[in-house]
């Protein structure tokens, strides 16, 4: 029995029993949830309700499947909506083995095409998190996982538009451009939506063009990753020479710039790459560097300000960024920066180093880390008003 389900036991009724108008058959094995410590006297509508959706989401080849899938939409038939909803408050909460439980479930109760693209931005946030915590080998089975189950909605689903989007993306992110283009082109052949479309072919041409010059721009980020900017500054003025204007170009040379101390030339480069793709966090990270190495400290809290705003969960931008305030003496504005990046990566050698600088300085005691969770009907109707933030969909 997998390690999910080992608070369930099946129990057999006598006979047939009914919660209100729901029946329940004596001749099916009943799940239900024992949380440790539970006594069968404790068997009540929330435990088998509790029981049906683990069993619904852990164990779909269960030969009982249909009939617990039955039942549970008998006993709350808007079970599908609070689920998904509850899945996206557990997600927001980082709470992510618990949001894969209930999207599961939500995937396996309804089998639309939502469900699956849910489960794939929740497995995408669970990689990025365990890469943070060093796991990466836990990381790279939930990648493996993202994959998987879009494709089983493509062929669950295959003229559903955001699937072939979500598999571009992931394709963009590992590298594979080629395949990243020909799923976007699927993508904007199925798109009904004419603004989505328009984007879509957009980017599009932007990717047909990168893969006309991906071999230099990678050939230049291998000699930085190898400390060889020297290299990797000459491989880049041929290739902006060449009129090739692409931000990473700009991004690149403006890096090799500043990391060969010429932060007047490299704040140069940066800025253009930012007018030709101004939503780089990366790129006002390193526009912070050179303007903190040039002495304008402002300049770079400001820059870093907007780096934490493209990207709040990168520690680094938030190490960074509390850094310069606690420099300045800003102990509030560092605090609230550091309790922030130490709720995404507590163990971050970095964060540690300035917490203890924090501390040291001001004679305030960082706490542990408190957390509490407590889901009440409210929270369902608060997320209902302010979902259009979430980045998974209606159910």
């Amino acid at each position: 029995m997998r390690k999910e389900l080992k608070d369930i036991r099946f129990i057999t009724l006598p006979e047939e029993r009914k919660i209100g108008e729901v029946s329940m058959s004596g001749a099916v094995p009943l799940p239900i949830q024992f949380p440790e410590g539970s006594v069968t006297e404790d068997i009540d509508f929330n435990s088998i309700v509790a029981g049906l959706i683990k069993v619904v989401a852990w164990d779909p080849e269960n030969k009982n499947i249909d009939y617990y899938k039955q039942l549970l939409l008998e006993l709350q038939p808007d079970v599908v909506k609070e689920l998904n909803l509850a899945a996206i408050a557990q997600s927001n909460k980082r709470e992510y083995e618990f949001a894969e439980e209930l999207m599961l479930a939500v995937n396996h109760l309804s089998d639309v095409p939502e469900s699956y693209i849910n489960l794939a931005v929740l497995y995408a946030q669970m990689t990025v998190d365990l890469h943070r915590k060093n796991r990466d080998t836990e990381a790279d089975m939930y990648d493996d996982k993202i994959l998987a189950i879009l494709n089983e909605c493509k062929e669950m689903h295959p003229n559903y538009a955001p699937t072939y989007s979500e598999i571009s993306a992931f394709h963009m992110r590992h590298g594979d451009v080629e395949s990243a283009r020909d799923f976007l082109a699927k993508y904007t052949e199925l798109e009904q939506d004419r603004k989505k479309r328009e984007e879509a072919m957009h980017t599009l041409k932007s990717i047909e063009k990168m893969l006309s010059s991906k071999d230099q721009i990678m050939y230049a980020y291998d000699k930085m990753m190898m400390g060889c900017p020297d290299d990797a500054l000459e491989i880049m003025d041929k290739y902006i020479a060449s009129n090739e204007k692409s931000w990473e170009a700009f991004f690149l040379r403006g890096w090799a710039k500043r990391v060969l101390e010429d932060y007047s030339g490299a704040q140069k480069d940066l800025l253009e790459s930012i007018r030709i793709d101004g939503k780089n966090a990366e790129v006002y990270n390193e526009l912070s560097i050179c303007a903190r190495e040039s002495g304008d400290t402002e300049l770079a809290k400001s820059y870093l300000q907007i780096a934490v705003d493209l990207d709040g969960e990168d520690v680094i931008y938030l190490s960074n960024l509390a850094f310069l305030h606690l420099a300045s003496g800003e102990f509030e504005e560092s605090r609230e920066l550091l309790e922030k990046a130490r709720k995404i990566d507590p163990e971050d050698p970095q964060l540690k180093y300035l917490i203890e600088e924090y501390q040291k300085q001001t004679g305030d005691e960082i706490g542990q880390i408190i957390s509490e969770d407590v889901y009440s009907d409210e929270d369902i109707e608060n997320l209902k008003e302010n979902s259009n933030g979430i980045p998974f969909k209606e159910i």
